[in-house]
């Protein structure tokens, strides 16, 4: 619009130049007119297009606001559907365990039991770990301040020793020699500076001595703290100890309750069907989560997927297990307590204990795909969290029945397991 008038402008200014000549008085006064109408009118069109903009935008914004409200409140709302869909499966495989098998419950009990223990003792080392470098930093501050004191302390002698050798007189003494008024005021001058120098030494000495006493008092306090987190160190680890007693004996009465290849096919059957019901079940649950801004789909990571942990692998996917079952992951050797990853971005959709399984975590990555973790020592991530490429998710143990740490690792597609080995990375690239 606003270029459509700066063209009649220009044109009509043009015709005014090329017939002035020629044009008579009230033509012109006719075009001049007309001008000025033209001008009042496009001003009015701008401010009315104006406001209407300024309106639409008002209208845009408070649209978008609405609808980030409304997103964020339905993704609430499916993590609660989730949560809630978790609890009562929780609840039912609960309650068939109690039924079927004791033993199984008690050895679930001491292994969370244990679990807990694992992160107090954890969360003490960190404790002790950064008390023990908080008292290596007030000693050495400490340090610092006793050598500044002492030269302090010299210094203010040789002062106190040249004061007593001048006397008190000293100054009157100069005042009755001194003939020259301006000799005189520069003598009584530079001992202003000696005086005040002085007292500011002997301030910033008092001054040292304050902070040293409440430095020696923090680290006393700090000693204190410290040997109270060693002595509670020393009590959890003790408590661990006769836990682990009691699951290594509760693991022989299983194993002695388990003696035919039947019962343990049985066994080993049922666990297989609680998984299968948790995978269905956070399926269906997880289908309708939003994305991250910036997902990457897992299919397009297919050959560069991250180990959940190092270690060698105890089994492969399709190894035999027993009579009818063959493994559908890898069992990878860890350390107790290593640090578990995830292998690719997404959300937990569960993270409990899970019978023959022990502490698990499953993470779902849009499109059918998950990732299982299990086996662990310690959960670190809750249901409904967020995780990021290798972030740690859990700590490798031993729970569900096992003998020796490692973690258990599955990828599955639409709720089947695959072959994790088209999808990690070569262990070369480690």
């Amino acid at each position: 619009m606003k270029s459509l008038y700066c063209n009649f402008t220009l044109r009509l200014k043009i015709t005014q130049a090329f017939f002035t000549p020629a044009l008579t008085k009230p033509v012109s006064s006719f075009c001049l007119l007309l001008h000025a109408q033209l001008h009042a009118l496009l001003h009015a069109l701008s401010t009315r297009v104006f406001a209407l903009c300024a309106a639409l935008l008002v209208l845009c914004m408070a649209s978008f606001e609405a609808t980030a409200q409304s997103s964020n409140s339905d993704q609430q709302a499916q993590l609660k559907n989730l949560k809630r869909a978790i609890s009562s499966l929780e609840i039912k495989l609960q309650n068939q365990n109690q039924e079927k098998n004791a033993l199984h419950n008690q050895l679930k009990a001491i292994e969370l039991n244990s679990s807990t223990l694992n992160s107090r003792v954890r969360q003490l080392n960190q404790q002790i770990s950064g008390t023990e470098s908080e008292l290596s930093t007030l000693n050495k501050s400490r340090a610092q301040l006793e050598s500044r004191i002492n030269k302090q302390s010299s210094a203010i002698a040789e002062q106190i020793r040249a004061a007593h050798k001048m006397g008190d007189g000293e100054p009157i003494k100069l005042l009755l020699n001194q003939q020259d008024p301006q000799q005189l005021a520069r003598i009584f001058k530079y001992y202003d500076y000696v005086l005040k120098a002085r007292l500011q030494k002997i301030e910033q000495f008092k001054s040292d001595i304050k902070d040293l006493t409440a430095l020696v008092e923090t680290i006393n306090q700090k000693k204190i703290s410290l040997a109270k987190k060693k002595k509670n160190l020393d009590a959890e680890r003790l408590l661990l100890a006769k836990n682990l007693d009691n699951r290594t004996a509760k693991l022989r009465q299983l194993e002695s309750s388990l003696q035919s290849s039947e019962q343990k096919l049985n066994t080993l059957k049922r666990q297989r069907s609680e998984l299968e019901q948790v995978i269905s079940t956070v399926k269906s649950a997880a289908a309708d989560l939003a994305r991250p801004d910036n997902y990457r789909s897992f299919a397009s990571s297919k050959g560069k997927i991250l180990w959940p942990l190092r270690g060698s692998l105890l089994q492969k996917y399709g190894n035999k297990r027993t009579r009818d079952i063959r493994w559908e992951g890898w069992l990878i050797k860890a350390d107790a307590g290593s640090s578990v990853q995830a292998v690719h971005q997404g959300r937990v959709v569960f993270s409990n204990y899970l019978r023959g399984f022990g502490l698990l975590i499953i993470i779902d990555h849009s499109d059918g795909y998950m990732s299982l973790y299990a086996h662990n020592q310690e959960l670190l991530r809750d249901t409904g969290d967020s995780v990021e490429r290798g972030e740690i998710i859990s700590r490798a143990g031993n729970t569900g029945g096992l003998s020796d740490s490692a973690v258990y690792f599955e990828i599955r597609k639409d709720g089947q397991p695959v072959n994790p080995k088209s999808w990690l990375q070569s262990a070369r690239s480690l």
